[in-house]
């Protein structure tokens, strides 16, 4: 199924193409086929009132997909302008098709800039920046704000930086692997669902 149709988006990497900022990697779709297996995950862990924020939300293919497939709240945070402003024009497009009593907002501002507010209870990596950066957002996270429910951390494409940092805090938990085949000789081709609370 092309699920750009579906939703009528436009998130192909071959029709954008955008420099590299120095430690922010370059845009990547996320597969669709791997996000529906994540949805199924976690959607038996949703509460009401969830918000799915994702870091690095390049042509915001993630925010909407789970919007569309969860009954979430989805925010996309995007450094890049260009990117921001396609994926801003994608939002539109899949809000005028289709129906959705959650919200889907976007950012476009330096993560490391993005204020918590104790709504945000799913956080999605796909290798979006520098492990340092990684770090330094974990770290906001966590001291910004308080949080009172259960919060996820979804390491998709999980390296082994972003791993080591998450187990050097000592809260989270892991509670999920999910192996994923497009590379089946890569070890990081996997999502890891993280547990906080």
């Amino acid at each position: 199924m092309n699920y750009d149709d579906l939703l009528h988006i436009s998130t192909e990497e071959e029709h954008h193409q955008f420099p590299v900022i120095t430690h922010y990697h370059r845009y990547e779709p996320t597969a669709y086929n791997d996000l529906v297996m994540l949805a199924e995950a976690i959607r038996p862990l949703l509460h009401h009132n969830e918000q799915l924020v994702d870091f690095g939300s390049g042509l915001m293919r993630v925010p909407i997909f789970m919007n569309y497939l969860l009954p979430i709240h989805t925010l996309g945070i995007e450094l890049n302008k260009a990117l921001y402003m396609d994926g801003m024009k994608n939002v539109e497009s899949y809000q005028q098709h289709h129906q959705s009593h959650y919200d889907i907002r976007s950012l476009n501002i330096n993560v490391t800039d993005y204020q918590f507010t104790g709504s945000e209870s799913i956080l999605f990596f796909f290798n979006p920046f520098s492990a340092d950066i990684f770090k330094s957002v974990l770290y906001q996270f966590l001291t910004h704000t308080s949080y009172k429910h259960r919060v996820l951390v979804i390491l998709y494409y999980a390296k082994v930086e972003y791993i080591d940092a998450i187990h050097q805090l000592n809260i989270f938990n892991e509670i999920k692997r999910i192996p994923l085949a497009q590379y089946p000789d890569d070890e990081n081709d996997m999502i890891i669902i993280y547990q906080l609370g």
